[in-house]
Formats: structure tokens, C-alpha cells, sequence
């Protein structure tokens, strides 16, 4: 087995990208994260590590709230340009990208399959990043993404890594244990 940097493969596995929705004051923002989990089912809780550098983070600090949104995989290029383009570089990631909300619901992407609202819990320093732990307050899912078990049918949005995605196949198998 060859020793590498962790720079090189730190990040590149398959994996869902949330897009993490801020606002504050008048200012929103979208961002991609390939960081992010769930941490806990009672309180519900999901974390999101945000750059310290990035448009989102005090935006979330200052309105402590943030929403995680997951696409599907035909809105590819949409993740990838919420990670791409910047609120720095004066982009509004929501009209170039087309991701508008839903109505009342400024942190919930329309034509996510699933979306959590979620209220600042806790910021925690983890090198780089900070771990945005938030408590979630609700839940937009789209039924036709799911079947009657509760388990994804939709295509998701898999990140590879530089730039590349793919999605799981239609057909399933079951396995016993």
C-alpha cells in the first residue's frame, strides 16, 4: 500500500452534497457541503461543516438558522455551480442557478426530495471548518421521491469528486442478514 497526503483523497468518496441555505437581513445564499450528518434522532440534529471564510457562515451565525437540501441528480450542475460560484464574487447563487424556495419557506430549495429547517444549536471548531449543529424544526420531503417504505426512489446526486456525479441505478436488490 502506497502513503499519500490526505489532500489528495480527503473528500473524494461517493456521497449526497447538501446545498445549505442562509439568510439574513435581506442577504441569502446557497452552498454546496460535501461535509454534513446526522448526529442525533432525538433532538433531531444535523451538522454542516462551513468554512470560516465562506458568505454562509455569518450569515448563519447572524440569523441562526440554516436550511440542508438535497437535489436530484438532474440538478447536478446545480450543486456543483452552489460550490462553484460565490456571494463573494457577487453571484446570487439562487437566480443564476435557478433554485428558488418555496413559498413562506426561504430555506427550502423548490425540487429538493428532501429538505430540513434548522435552528443554531451549537458552533463547534474543527480545523478548517466549523460544525454547524442545528436542531431541526421541520421536515419538506417530496412523496413521489420515496416509496411506501420510506426509502429513496428518487436519483441522488453522488458526489465523486473534482466535479464529477453520478446516481444509483433503478433497480434494487435486498439482502438478508
Amino acid at each position: 500500500m502506497l502513503r499519500e497526503r490526505t489532500d489528495r483523497f480527503f473528500g473524494y468518496y461517493p456521497g449526497t452534497v447538501a446545498l445549505v441555505t442562509a439568510v439574513h437581513d435581506g442577504v441569502r445564499n446557497v452552498m454546496a457541503a460535501g461535509w454534513h450528518t446526522a448526529l442525533s434522532a432525538e433532538p433531531p440534529l444535523y451538522g454542516v461543516a462551513v468554512g470560516r471564510a465562506r458568505a454562509t457562515h455569518p450569515l448563519i451565525e447572524a440569523s441562526g438558522r440554516f436550511g440542508v437540501n438535497f437535489l436530484p441528480y438532474s440538478r447536478a450542475g446545480a450543486v456543483q455551480g452552489s460550490g462553484v460560484y460565490s456571494l463573494h464574487g457577487g453571484h446570487d447563487k439562487h437566480a443564476l442557478l435557478s433554485l428558488p424556495t418555496l413559498p413562506g419557506e426561504p430555506l427550502a430549495l423548490a425540487g429538493a426530495y428532501l429538505h430540513y429547517t434548522c435552528t443554531l444549536s451549537a458552533v463547534l471548531p474543527t480545523g478548517d471548518h466549523d460544525l454547524m449543529v442545528g436542531q431541526v424544526q421541520a421536515v419538506h420531503y417530496d412523496p413521489d421521491a420515496y416509496d411506501d417504505q420510506g426509502l429513496l426512489v428518487a436519483q441522488p446526486a453522488i458526489y465523486l469528486g473534482r466535479s464529477l456525479y453520478t446516481t444509483t441505478a433503478e433497480a434494487r436488490t435486498q439482502h438478508g442478514g
